[in-house]
């Protein structure tokens, strides 16, 4: 199953339920050309998230960080992590998923809960962990991970158990093999966190606006240089570059799903002008907005896509 639409809220947070509640996994497989946007747009989940890179090379980004992942290598994505998924080099590439709710691995007042979950998942010096083949026990988690697969679509008797065997085999390994996260200080990151939640909630509740410098900065009570010094160290952008690419992310949408004209769009989302928005749609795409809408009538319908 491939999600081709993540659906967030204003603060960039995954809607999707992931599982449900007697057994709280989602399992997906993402062809990333498939996604609406091309890619897979920035959001975070209290969900931890396995990813095993299954063709070409995945560029993804965990809060301030660019992570190249290459086929039959594997990334780990800590609870909570604003994290985004591109084909590196253009090239179309996949990858599989598993989201799992941190309470599966443990009921929340255990032991096991507070010692050796909690601690890391509120760790931001482990927001994310690359998996190699070459290193033994990332090698093991990889093959854990494909073992993990096989296990949820045979769906044999036992499957259940023997995926909740192996995935806190996999945690072990991760907490086995990092470095001391129990004593970490959290308090900076935490700040972090919340203050770019802030200031891209507010793009996104505005961006059909005219928005200056000054009404983002005032977002997280910061002046406008250390607005754009902090957003640019977290997102890799400038405020006015995420808003542009946001209103082009929302424009797509009204591009496939709408029957509004190129002009109506343009306004919808905040663009001052027809000509201005096909510019920055086509440095965006590499197609005009009209040849983007026809590509995307001529594809077929995906029977997997939810």
């Amino acid at each position: 199953m491939q999600i081709v639409d993540i659906q967030i809220t204003s603060d960039l947070h995954e809607l999707t339920m992931h599982g449900n509640a007697s057994f709280p996994i989602g399992v997906y497989t993402t062809q990333i050309s498939r996604n609406v946007y091309g890619y897979v747009p920035l959001h975070w989940h209290d969900e931890i998230q396995f990813v095993l890179v299954t063709k070409g090379c995945v560029c993804f980004t965990v809060d301030q960080s660019a992570y190249l992942i290459e086929e039959t290598n594997g990334i780990f994505i800590n609870s909570s992590c604003l994290h985004s998924a591109r084909s590196h080099n253009s090239e179309d590439s996949a990858y599989i998923c598993f989201d799992i709710a941190p309470s599966f691995l443990a009921p929340a007042d255990s032991i096991i809960y507070r010692k050796y979950v909690e601690p890391f998942l509120k760790s931001k010096l482990h927001s994310a962990i690359g998996f190699c083949p070459s290193i033994p026990w990332q090698s093991n988690v990889l093959e854990a991970l494909n073992s993990l697969y096989t296990l949820h679509t045979s769906q044999k008797f036992g499957y259940e158990l023997n995926m909740y065997a192996a995935i806190l085999n996999i945690w072990n390994l991760i907490i086995s093999n990092t470095p001391d996260y129990s004593a970490e200080v959290g308090t900076n990151a935490f700040v972090e966190d919340k203050r770019i939640k802030e200031l891209l909630s507010y793009i996104h509740q505005n961006y059909k606006h005219k928005i200056s410098l000054d009404d983002v900065a005032r977002a997280a009570n910061v002046s406008r240089s250390e607005c754009c010094r902090f957003f640019k160290h977290m997102t890799r952008l400038t405020p006015f570059e995420y808003l542009t690419a946001y209103r082009i992310n929302q424009s797509i949408l009204l591009l496939r799903k709408s029957n509004l004209s190129i002009t109506e769009i343009a306004d919808e989302v905040g663009f001052g002008s027809v000509s201005y928005y096909i510019e920055k749609f086509r440095k965006h795409t590499r197609y005009t907005p009209k040849e983007f809408r026809s590509l995307c009538a001529a594809l077929p319908e995906d029977p997997n896509a939810q």
